[in-house]
């Protein structure tokens, strides 16, 4: 009879622990981020938060990059950059609800930046 309350305890410990450390892992979620450029061939590159800017690739863009889930609260942000030399750099800056409703409006994160070219 001991032994059985025993094990009910420790089975009741050991699933409450599961579901309390699988509740804790960071997820990710994969987004498809597109962008195009006018004129086409600028370089993209994005950050999240302060962290440092991470290199995409040039435009016309369209890849799937994965973002930790964590990222698409309200205080966090999502910064796209077009760069082109000859061009003034263009951002784009998404907080975390605006982030979620693009994705969930557009099934992507879509940007069509117009470089404006720099005169001397």
């Amino acid at each position: 009879m001991n032994g059985r309350i025993f094990y009910n305890i420790f089975m009741v410990c050991g699933l409450a622990s599961f579901f309390m450390l699988s509740s804790c892992a960071s997820k990710n979620a994969a987004v498809e981020i597109k962008v195009h450029t006018e004129p086409e061939g600028a370089y993209i590159v994005y950050k999240q938060d302060d962290n440092p800017w991470i290199y995409l690739g040039t435009t016309p863009l369209n890849i799937i990059e994965t973002l930790p889930t964590e990222n698409l609260d309200e205080e966090h942000t999502l910064t796209l950059r077009a760069m082109r030399s000859g061009y003034f750099d263009q951002l784009k800056e998404w907080h975390g609800d605006e982030l979620e409703e693009e994705i969930e409006n557009k099934g992507m994160i879509f940007w069509t930046p117009r470089l404006i070219k720099a005169t001397p």
